[in-house]
């Protein structure tokens, strides 16, 4: 049972190289909402993505793949 667990838990989870991109994505976007003089509403678009990037960084899980593998 549990290498069938382990199986399913590495098709979600992501690379070191992959967690260093989303740092990075994570990291710029902040930084465009932060000092690019733009919209609130781009702000709160350019916040949403820099969140989520960083935070799936950190846990190294990403829903929005385990949602498109559900999907498809």
């Amino acid at each position: 049972m549990g290498d069938i667990t382990n199986e399913v838990r590495k098709q979600f989870e992501m690379g070191a190289t992959e967690e260093k991109i989303r740092y990075a994505v994570g990291s710029a976007a902040a930084a465009a909402a932060i000092f690019a003089p733009l919209s609130y509403k781009w702000k709160g678009v350019l916040t949403a993505v820099a969140a989520d990037c960083i935070l799936t960084g950190i846990y190294g899980y990403s829903p929005w793949r385990h949602l498109i593998r559900a999907a498809s």
